[in-house]
């Protein structure tokens, strides 16, 4: 019943959270102050999610937002946790939970006439839960086996890193609680209370009228009001080197980059897929930049640009992954790619690079919890509603000039860099002449 969706934010899909659907969606506030938003749909199903504000990047213990995001649908005050699963499943619906930097999200899909019963179901997440000692055992459990499961990845664990290292605290915090975590169940309590506030909670409905998502919150969210100061992030930038087994080495090599909603946003998005590094073609070469470097390069090498955009801050740049012997070549094609974007992209790039950062405008939110996350994170951090028309729209002012004037200015400030693997043979920032 209850699943991590995108348990870790992926490097490429982790620039597409600043695009939302085509469907017109409406945002209000509800007289509790929880920001309220509906998704236009139609069809005999639909959906509801409570985002909370916060996600990792507030949490004073590390690691007590990922146990947070697990204690979803456990025993509250109205329903113990069994009765929640059984009757979700009487009913056919789908209880899920995920974790971001900026936010927590609990979500219910179901038939359209039950809206009510996962209204409530939703609603005491974040009014009623008991937080039992007892049930702590299994939510660390989960909790664990997530981080494992995330560790095991060194693409995963090296992106990790890097964001530690760009920005230490807040934004710098990982989403997953590491084996040496002190959380524990009083420490999640107390968490939960910072963050279950009306001020940062929204409920978006999808397929459900606005005023009726509005009585839902009105209904069924009693949390206490207020609302969580959020410090602004600050980029540190820097180094980490990580010595493991991992049969290939991986490095990320990255910058300061753009926050959502910002006017070099859009041109960023147009630089990572310049740079590219995704395979978009099946059986073909990578695409872009990065992809024909990292095709010359051979021996399984992979190089490809990422784009990690968040509210009032972001981190761009190039992940590579080769054999201990070939990483310092991959290192190396990656400065080099990086700054010939800097000097200027071909119209044959620009135009490509353009048509790609449309499609994923367009199609970046292709299930309903994706569309119910990004109306509410946009409607609590920004307080508006971007659809794809208008992201495309931005998209379309950018020039390919733009596009190096973007690519200078990060190649301007520090840089971040994390290695993963066989560290000896893992080229240092200061060697890359950047």
């Amino acid at each position: 019943m209850l699943a991590a969706r995108r348990v870790f934010a992926s490097i490429p899909s982790s620039a597409s959270k600043a695009y939302s659907t085509t469907a017109a969606a409406q945002i209000s506030k509800a007289s509790n102050g929880v920001t309220v938003a509906s998704i236009e749909e139609s069809g005999p199903t639909a959906g509801l999610s409570v985002i909370v504000n916060g996600g990792s990047r507030l949490e004073s213990t590390k690691g007590a937002a990922h146990f947070l995001k697990n204690y979803g649908f456990k025993n509250n005050a109205n329903r113990t946790a069994f009765r929640i699963t059984r009757e979700t499943e009487l009913a056919g619906g789908v209880l899920s939970a995920n974790l971001t930097r900026e936010s927590i999200v609990y979500s219910a899909e179901f038939l359209s006439s039950d809206a009510a019963q996962f209204a409530e179901v939703l609603g005491d997440v974040v009014s009623n839960q008991k937080f039992q000692d007892h049930e702590f055992t299994a939510v660390a459990q989960q909790t664990a086996a997530e981080s494992a499961n995330a560790a095991a990845s060194a693409e995963a664990a090296v992106f990790e890193a890097a964001h530690t290292v760009a920005f230490r605290n807040g934004l710098g915090n990982s989403i997953f609680a590491s084996p040496a975590s002190k959380v524990n169940n009083a420490a999640v309590k107390s968490y939960a209370a910072e963050l279950f506030k009306t001020g940062n909670i929204a409920l978006v409905g999808a397929g459900i009228p606005l005023e009726t998502v509005q009585k839902f919150a009105e209904t069924y969210i009693t949390a206490p009001s207020g609302s969580s100061s959020v410090p602004a992030a600050k980029y540190f930038g820097g180094e980490s080197r990580i010595e493991a087994a991992t049969g290939k080495s991986h490095l990320i090599l990255a910058f300061e980059g753009a926050p959502l909603n910002s006017a070099e946003y859009a041109a960023a998005q147009v630089l990572r897929f310049a740079l590219g590094g995704e395979q978009r073609v099946q059986w073909a070469a990578a695409a872009g930049l990065l992809g024909e470097a990292a095709a010359k390069l051979g021996e399984g090498a992979e190089l490809k640009a990422f784009n990690a955009a968040y509210s009032d801050a972001g981190l761009f740049g190039v992940y590579a992954s080769a054999s201990s012997s070939g990483i310092a070549s991959a290192a190396a094609a990656a400065a080099e790619q990086l700054k010939a974007v800097a000097g200027g992209v071909s119209e044959q790039v620009f135009a490509s690079a353009l048509a790609q950062a449309k499609f994923a405008a367009v199609s970046g939110f292709e299930t309903r919890l994706d569309r119910l996350e990004t109306a509410g994170s946009q409607a609590l951090l920004a307080g508006k509603y971007t659809s794809a028309a208008d992201a495309v729209n931005a998209l379309e002012q950018v020039s390919a000039s733009d596009v190096a004037k973007v690519a200078e200015k990060l190649l301007s400030g520090k840089a971040t860099t994390a290695a993963l693997g066989d560290v000896y043979n893992i080229p240092y920032a200061d060697s890359l002449s950047l």
